[in-house]
């Protein structure tokens, strides 16, 4: 089942396309709509904690305790950065942030580096794949950013390689039942994201009435529903990956799923996407499953 993390990794490429498609015409307000996906997923998980026996190694609680607070924190930073600098900075986050997520995971893990290093070809050709899937993402999504920005993205880059990389870390430290690390992590990371966004939101000056409201209880069953399955999925994804930025390569690509998906509903009128750019990202990503299929 190693070798095909890529097929979990497309799912939850799709997935996500999906859960941005569906938030385009909801229009939850971002920091509730963050709630939800966190203290509402927590609510549906808590009454199944006595089904998972515990995981006996208080890193990975602790991992997956500071994973929440860091979700939350790239979360809000996003929401904020996309109202203040506009969609095309956030957007450069998520294809910036993929080879140093490989670079990260390298230094925290020297003997799969050493690994690679005695195949130095194999090595150039994934990183090849990893830059040239960063190339298309960043023209296809047309992300650009100011020097005004700079801060905003650095911190979002951050974020985005600590969530990545814990998150495959945690599936190290779980590995004594995988089962029961996928569920407690999932639950954790759900729980202290979702407390820190609901004292976010209401230090801001929101109600708490916002949360009953039958406009928005209407569709917050989809975003729980979306955070479990997404939180499991993505976890045991991880758990297969020789890298967690192989599966970052691919579940980032969900902005290009979403244009052309576009482009098939508008007739006249879609958001054009040079073949050439779709080419590059298609065999950067083919490359990249085909070179990291023996790579354990």
């Amino acid at each position: 089942m190693q070798n095909y993390w890529w097929i979990l990794a497309i799912a939850l490429s799709l997935l996500t396309s999906a859960y941005v498609y569906v938030n385009q015409f909801v229009k939850i307000k971002g920091s509730l709509l963050m709630v939800y996906r966190g203290l509402g997923t927590a609510a549906v998980l808590l009454p199944f904690v006595f089904c998972f026996a515990p995981i006996h190694n208080w890193a990975f609680y602790a991992l997956c305790a500071a994973q929440g607070l860091v979700i939350s924190l790239g979360g809000n930073r996003i929401l904020n950065g996309a109202k203040t600098f506009g969609a095309q900075v956030t957007s450069l986050i998520h294809p910036l942030s993929i080879a140093l997520i490989f670079v990260f995971w390298m230094l925290l893990h020297p003997a799969d580096f050493a690994a690679l290093g005695r195949e130095p070809l194999h090595l150039l050709l994934i990183l090849a794949c990893l830059l040239g899937t960063t190339a298309a993402l960043i023209l296809i999504c047309r992300a650009k950013a100011s020097r005004k920005a700079l801060g905003f993205l650095l911190v979002g880059m951050f974020c985005e390689i600590f969530i990545d990389v814990t998150n495959k870390e945690t599936t190290h430290l779980g590995a004594e039942n995988l089962v029961s690390a996928i569920y407690y992590y999932t639950l954790i990371t759900s729980l202290v994201a979702g407390s820190v966004n609901l004292a976010v939101h209401l230090g801001k000056g929101h109600r708490l009435p916002e949360f009953w409201s039958r406009k928005n209880l209407r569709f917050a069953w989809f975003f729980m529903l979306f955070a479990i399955v997404h939180g499991m999925l993505k976890t045991y994804t991880m758990y297969l990956t020789p890298n967690p930025a192989y599966v970052a390569a691919i579940v980032h690509a969900y902005p290009v799923w979403i244009l052309l998906f576009n482009g098939f509903q508008r007739e006249n009128n879609y958001i054009k996407i040079k073949p050439q750019l779709i080419l590059l990202l298609l065999i950067s990503i083919v490359g990249l499953i085909f070179l990291t299929g023996h790579q354990h």
